[in-house]
């Protein structure tokens, strides 16, 4: 998330778990109330996607191979 609020993905996520994407894009969106990795911002998190640090972990085992051009 940009400050600017503009929100880019990579495209290798594409090769994610759905549930991996929706946290990706939740963790994305907390950045417009909190735009920083605060205890306020993992309360939110922890808030709107109870899950998270398993769909985290989850994400960080997966091999994303980028998307050809």
């Amino acid at each position: 998330m940009s400050s600017r609020g503009h929100l880019n993905l990579n495209t290798a996520l594409l090769h994610a778990p759905e549930e991996c994407i929706d946290y990706v894009i939740l963790h994305e969106l907390c950045h417009l109330r909190e735009f920083n990795h605060s205890a306020r911002y993992y309360a939110l998190l922890d808030q709107v996607r109870p899950d998270w640090r398993q769909q985290r972990e989850r994400l960080n085992r997966v091999e994303l191979v980028p998307a050809s051009t």
